[in-house]
């Protein structure tokens, strides 16, 4: 079969819509069938790559300098941040508060995340998440890879650690200045569209996008290093984080705050995501971590550039209750029988 640089290379831009009626394969069937479709993919570029436009940056980046490690204190020479996996992700947690500024780290996180980060404790099998995909008509752009590794540091270095942390986006926009959110905000075509985010030249910003109906575009196979941070990408680094990270997009539409300049994108809709959206990151942090058989560490994009100039505010309102509500809801479906019926007890 063909390596996972080599699909993903031809199958950038595919869109992939979520639906609980997609139709079951049965296990027998569903190896061939895999097999079968990405040789298919191997033959020729999907319709909606040709539609897409390129995403490259059109001028040269000079490299730069940062000042200090972030304030959750990055560790060089272990591709890591201080603390064991649970204070980590308390630290990376954390957005900016009412002044703009990175709020301190959290008093905790949700039970859901605490008790798994870092550890083997309770993953799923890949042979359930297989077969979960696929009635979610996911199998294509996720289970057809849940055998393969995720992405490894210094782009995929062999002797490099496997990617440890799973960075939550939003888009922050589009931006409706000082006008009120459209009523259609959670559904409407035009805010939701993936087409804005797909990218022929395979520069797509993250690996996954999704949208505030669920939807889900792929634009990089988990396998792939990617860099979507300031941090990353520093000079200091020489490239070694690139492939350490996974970068996760949620479209939220963002508007100017009563009082301010009028393109400022301070308030976002509330909620700010939605239950969809939630759900689907869930699912996608399960798979990460089922690829890379321990819990990843989560992170926001505000906690890993806020000691960068021009820095984001990303997940603005991310709510980290409702994110480890839907871990538990996957995980829970993905449960044997019996350890099913005996949680219920």
């Amino acid at each position: 079969m063909a390596n996972a640089a080599h699909i993903d290379s031809i199958r950038r831009g595919l869109v992939r819509k979520p639906s609980a009626f997609g139709a079951r394969v049965p296990p027998a069937k569903r190896g061939g069938l895999i097999a079968a479709g990405l040789a298919c993919a191997i033959l020729g570029i999907s319709a909606p790559a040709a539609w897409s436009h390129e995403c490259k940056p059109n001028h040269f980046r000079s490299p730069y300098f940062i000042k200090t490690m972030g304030r959750c204190v990055f560790d060089p020479a272990t591709l890591s941040f201080q603390g064991e996996p649970a204070e980590q992700a308390r630290c990376l947690m954390r957005g900016m508060d009412q002044s703009r500024n990175l709020a301190p780290p959290l008093e905790s996180v949700p039970a859901a995340l605490a008790d798994r980060v870092g550890t083997e404790t309770g993953l799923p099998s890949r042979e359930a998440l297989s077969t979960f995909l696929s009635k979610l008509d996911l199998e294509w752009d996720f289970a057809a890879y849940l055998w393969l590794p995720i992405s490894r540091a210094n782009d995929n270095d062999p002797n490099a650690p496997m990617a440890r942390y799973f960075v939550i986006h939003d888009t922050s926009g589009p931006n409706y200045g000082h006008r009120s959110f459209p009523d259609e905000i959670d559904g409407g075509s035009k805010i939701n569209s993936l087409t804005n985010f797909q990218c022929s030249d395979g520069w797509g910003k993250a690996h996954v996008v999704i949208n505030r109906s669920g939807d889900m575009l792929l634009n990089h196979e988990l396998g792939i290093p990617w860099r979507e941070t300031k941090f990353e990408q520093a000079a200091n680094f020489a490239g070694a984080l690139k492939g350490l990270f996974l970068h996760v997009e949620l479209i939220q539409p963002r508007r100017a705050a009563a009082g301010h300049r009028r393109y400022n994108d301070a308030q976002s809709p509330n909620p700010a995501f939605t239950a969809a959206q939630y759900d689907r990151l869930a699912l996608l942090y399960v798979i990460a971590s089922v690829r890379s058989k321990h819990w990843l560490i989560p992170a926001y994009h505000a906690a890993l550039d806020a000691d960068i100039r021009n820095g984001h505010d990303d997940p603005l309102n991310f709510d980290p209750e409702s994110f480890a509500s839907s871990i538990e809801v996957v995980v829970k479906k993905l449960q044997p029988p019996d350890e099913m019926q005996a949680a219920d007890r």
